[in-house]
């Protein structure tokens, strides 16, 4: 149950670096947050949901490069959902 708090703690965490880096904030917090997804989606890669934290991290590597789409907007939202979601539960 703890380890669920703090899962969802980081993906708050993730949607706000994601957002942040949309508006050219956070930049030191890109590596750090594409290591975070990467590992928590091998680590979890029998959920399917996992694959999105893994396409979110390749989304970030893009966003570094200064390519902003509106799949920012569509990751957050995601990231949004999943943890009211799972604070529910």
């Amino acid at each position: 149950m703890l380890a669920l708090w703090i899962l969802n703690i980081l993906d708050l965490a993730v949607a706000t670096i994601l957002i942040g880096v949309h508006f050219g904030f956070f930049i030191a917090a890109i590596v750090p947050t594409i290591m975070y997804l990467i590992i928590k989606g091998l680590i979890l890669i029998k959920d399917p949901f996992s694959i999105i934290d893994i396409m979110i991290a390749i989304y970030l590597i893009i966003l570094a490069f200064g390519i902003k789409t509106f799949l920012t907007w569509i990751f957050v939202i995601y990231l949004l959902y999943k943890t009211i979601i799972s604070l529910k539960t």
